[in-house]
């Protein structure tokens, strides 16, 4: 085991930790209560000696997201009492939590009396800067977690034995505990934490007790069902709930009929409130290892930008980053980036996808059933025939790859961000562009293309995991130039009424306004591929070869600059 980087106690000498012991005051603070909120005066700053907080908030959609994890041995608080400035984040314990308070007062008191102390609190900012600087946060996937089955026909520690097989194999440490171990008390979980890189907390329904033990020991809990099961569960209501309050609840459903298909999956989402969910073939090793990715924080996220008929590029860079050996965990993307990212988390690979976007939009020039201009200036039948024909009415839980895409929302000036539901309505929304595609009503929300408000959404994926994320932007070159304007005036007017110039004029003003999110976006994802794509117009349907060979081509390019050496250790961790 390494030496945590963000262990103050380990940071400084003899005469600072006893200094530091003496002023400090314990604190016990229970699963679920608030140890400071966003907004309020740094009045202390905390050690974690036991138990673990969770570091929250607001989300892309104005919701409360899980930012980071603080375990035993680390500090919260300290950069706003240094700086003296309102706190930045809410913390909240997830587990009942033993604390060592430090109080402004005496903080400033140490300052003076021992470098020691500010000399270990200024490496442990500048580790955490530095993970910022890479567009990465604190620690977010935990290391200890139950696996809890959903009904007592399922045995929970045959799969946290093949789960610990695949993380073992990547040199980390697991221990696997039952209950055998329910009389241990508090502090041993802690020794045993510290000790292993993961600890799996297994149980039956035999004990009801030790399952409520796991909840307080673990802070993921992860429920595993058998997808063709009756949707019911008997775990305790009030765990789960907790649990997925702080954003640390799972669901893992185990398809064991070989070809079956995720069905329903909605269903088990309406019974328990869980964060995530993951689709797990019980023969299919690959997706055993992708779950082992997730847990141990390895898993890659990959986040596709709208643009038109430039987002053909975005297959070119799946295929170079899939042929590179990097196995894709999560997908994202607004607009024709989430169509794109939607059809590979279907389960399709890269040459199929190529095939179904090629039949889908190289020929059928999807905004050319033009209407009188009072809502949208196409009808938009086209666009939706092609996508119930590339989708039906598949639902986006059932898709074998975590995904979500992106709109806007027009009734309340927000980002929508689509987890559930059909995925033809949600990739709908998503590429209504304002003044070309009539926008998409959902419920009571108007919802139009999401590279309006965020063209590039890595925020959503950094709320899904926080493993490496790639982000493939095809809006860097200039999408409208003089030029381009130039040869549509000097085109006939039949060729001007079948491509009227308007149509790139309003998609381009419809998303210049998150030019400066996207960058703000780019600099949250660990690997950006941006390529070059200037001379493609973003509604040139037939460029599909040219804007795939460019995709491919710059990926490949920047993999290998960026991504040799963790490839050859078949690792993606970028640290």
């Amino acid at each position: 085991m390494a030496t945590n980087p963000l262990d103050l106690l380990d940071a400084m000498g003899k005469r600072g930790r006893q200094a530091f012991e003496k002023l400090t005051e314990r604190v016990s603070l229970p699963a679920g209560h608030t140890l400071f909120r966003q907004g309020a005066p740094p009045e202390a700053m905390y050690l974690v000696m036991a138990g673990s907080l969770g570091v929250y908030v607001h989300g892309p959609s104005h919701e409360r997201q899980l930012l980071a994890l603080i375990e035993a041995g680390e500090t919260v608080g300290e950069m706003a009492v240094i700086s003296s400035t309102p706190r930045s984040a809410t913390v909240i314990a997830i587990r009942d939590c033993v604390l060592l308070k430090l109080s402004k007062a005496h903080f400033d008191q140490l300052q003076k009396r021992e470098p020691e102390l500010i000399a270990g609190l200024n490496r442990i900012l500048v580790h955490r800067l530095r993970q910022v600087a890479r567009g990465k946060g604190m620690r977010l996937e935990p290391k200890t977690a139950a696996i809890l089955p959903a009904t007592q026909e399922i045995e929970s520690t045959p799969i946290a034995r093949k789960l610990a097989e695949f993380i073992r194999a990547d040199g980390k440490t697991v221990l696997i505990l039952g209950p055998e171990h329910a009389n241990r008390p508090s502090g041993w979980f802690t020794e045993q934490e510290a000790a292993h890189d993961h600890l799996f907390l297994c149980s039956d329904h035999s004990s009801k007790d030790w399952i409520r033990l796991c909840a307080r020991q673990a802070d993921r809990i992860m429920v595993v069902a058998r997808a063709n099961d009756p949707v019911v569960t008997e775990l305790p209501g009030d765990v789960l709930r907790q649990r997925a309050d702080h954003q640390l609840l799972d669901l893992v459903l185990i398809h064991e009929t070989p070809g079956a298909v995720p069905q329903q999956t909605d269903r088990w989402l309406e019974l328990m409130p869980v964060n995530r969910h993951f689709h797990i073939r019980d023969e299919e090793i690959k997706d055993w290892k992708r779950l082992a990715r997730v847990i141990s924080g390895r898993a890659v996220g990959v986040v596709l930008s709208g643009g038109g008929a430039r987002a053909y590029a975005h297959i070119g860079a799946l295929k170079a980053i899939t042929e590179y050996g990097l196995d894709i965990d999560f997908l994202g993307g607004a607009s024709m980036g989430g169509i794109i990212a939607a059809s590979m988390a279907m389960g399709w690979d890269v040459d199929r996808l190529a095939s179904g976007v090629r039949h889908a939009f190289v020929k059928s020039k999807p905004l050319s059933d033009l209407t009188l201009p009072l809502v949208g200036l196409v009808k938009g039948r086209k666009v939706e025939r092609l996508l119930a024909e590339h989708f039906g009415q598949l639902q986006i839980p059932d898709l074998w790859l975590p995904f979500y895409c992106v709109s806007s929302n027009l009734s309340d000036g927000s980002l929508y961000v689509h987890k559930t539901g059909a995925v033809r309505d949600a990739l709908r929304a998503s590429i209504a562009l304002p003044g070309v595609l009539p926008p998409k009503i959902i419920g009571d929300d108007v919802l139009v293309d999401g590279a309006v408000i965020n063209n590039l959404p890595v925020d959503v994926m950094r709320g899904l995991h926080r493993g490496p994320i790639i982000a493939v932007d095809v809006t860097r070159d200039r999408a409208l130039s003089p030029e381009m304007l130039a040869l549509t005036h000097q085109s006939s007017w039949l060729k001007r009424l079948k491509n009227p110039p308007i149509i790139p004029i309003l998609m381009r003003a419809g998303t210049v306004s998150s030019d400066v999110e996207i960058e703000k976006q780019a600099r949250n994802a660990d690997l950006l591929i941006a390529p070059h794509l200037g001379d493609i117009d973003i509604r040139d349907w037939s460029a599909f070869e040219k804007a795939v060979t460019i995709g491919y081509e710059h990926t490949a390019e920047t993999l290998d600059k960026s991504l040799s050496s963790l490839h050859r250790a078949r690792r993606v961790r970028l640290e």
